[in-house]
């Protein structure tokens, strides 16, 4: 939900730019009844630096604080690393947001990784828009809603206005579509009935011996037969005891996970009052946010509407082109940036028709005589076209 802001598909695994710049909670906002996955060695990453960091409100601190001293997965994280056959342990559980976190080996493509980078997009959007106070101050003086400008200073600050407008509108949309998406996602978990934590989804699959393989009770077994047997490595991969080896180790990890998913199950009616609160917390944040963020577009959009601009011509390219006319003395008025924008306009027209036209007999030139003939008919179409451009400057 959030991430489409990002164009990536629910990164749910950390990196080390993104721990050494946000402190747990912050990036814990955004997976409230959600999962992260933090590889291990990034687990080991964070150890490190953070032993050699003096300062104790740093975020690699608190990043070492939340996983080692208060999730406690030290030893878990040294069994996995040790142990071949485990390629991730979890989940541990962090009731307070009713997130789940996994620790896994596994390599993961980028788009998959929520970085510093994204981070400073997602805070962005989520930190209020203070109001330009000029262009409310502009737009106080704009209610009357006259239609012409006294003056050409008057018309490019009303230009200037209408541009720095626009460029907040783009910036406020945004930002009031990560509210609303932020607010669904608080609004839907306190809306959730009999919300719980989630169990863990980790359960291995139990090998299942080759029928093949077993012997019949009174069966006689040939040499041949006798000798494969001895032949055959007891815990060679694919083997049914290294299979069986193999799920009795990670169905222990399993069993741990339960036994954590029964301690917060246990505790539930302590962490789900302050997991709603929380929620409830975020969602009056955001809804004053969402206020502020509104009322400022009421005074952007009120000054892009009542300019002294059409509003078929009210987009960033076609404004500042006008400001340039009239800068430049090549337009007085509006009308006059007007009709030097559409002359103008035309003009670019027929030269990028022109220039399709030399390319197609380019290519034609180089083809076969049927070929040469529609060439020939191009070229009169375009001895057409330069006689129009000839009678437009003699009329101009």
């Amino acid at each position: 939900m959030f991430f489409s802001f990002l164009q990536k598909d629910d990164p749910h695994f950390l990196d080390l730019s993104l721990v050494v710049n946000y402190e747990p909670r912050q990036v814990i906002f955004y997976y409230y009844s959600s999962f992260l996955k933090i590889p291990l060695d990034l687990c080991q990453e964070i150890r490190e630096i953070a032993g050699e960091e003096g300062n104790p409100d740093a975020p690699i601190r608190k990043w070492s604080d939340f996983l080692f001293d208060d999730l406690k997965v030290s030893t878990d994280l040294e069994n996995l690393q040790n142990n071949e056959f485990l390629e991730g342990v979890g989940p541990f559980y962090y009731p307070l947001s009713n997130t789940r976190l996994y620790f896994v080996k596994t390599n993961i493509s980028e788009s998959g990784i929520l970085t510093g980078h994204d981070m400073d997009i997602m805070q962005g959007l989520n930190a209020e828009y203070p109001l330009n106070s000029e262009l409310a101050a502009y737009q106080k003086t704009r209610k009357s809603g006259k239609k012409t400008a006294r003056n050409e200073g008057e018309l490019i600050r009303d230009i200037t206005m209408c541009l720095a407008s626009l460029r907040e509108v783009e910036k406020i949309n945004r930002h009031i579509n990560f509210l609303n998406k932020h607010l669904q996602n608080r609004y839907a978990l306190v809306e959730t009935m009999e919300l719980l934590p989630g169990e863990p989804d980790s359960l291995p699959e139990k090998p299942r011996k080759d029928e093949s393989e077993a012997s019949s009770a009174g069966t006689l077994i040939s040499l041949n037969g006798l000798l494969g047997r001895r032949r055959k490595a007891p815990d060679r991969p694919g083997n049914f005891n290294h299979d069986m080896k193999v799920y009795i180790i990670r169905y222990r990890e399993y069993e741990k996970a339960c036994d954590r998913y029964k301690a917060v199950l246990e505790n539930w009616s302590t962490f789900y009052p302050e997991f709603l609160a929380l929620c409830n917390k975020d969602i009056a944040s955001a809804e004053g946010k969402l206020r502020q963020a509104q009322a400022s577009l009421h005074i952007y959009n009120s000054i892009i509407v009542r300019s002294f601009v059409n509003s078929t011509y009210q987009d960033t390219r076609t404004l500042s082109t006008f400001r340039y006319y009239l800068e430049t003395g090549r337009a007085h008025s509006i009308q006059d940036c007007m009709n030097l924008f559409e002359e103008e306009s035309r003009w670019s027209e027929i030269k990028a028709s022109q220039e399709r036209i030399e390319n197609t007999i380019h290519f034609l030139q180089h083809g076969t005589d049927n070929q040469r003939t529609a060439g020939e008919q191009v070229d009169q179409l375009l001895k057409r076209g330069k006689a129009y451009e000839e009678a437009a400057a003699t009329k101009g």
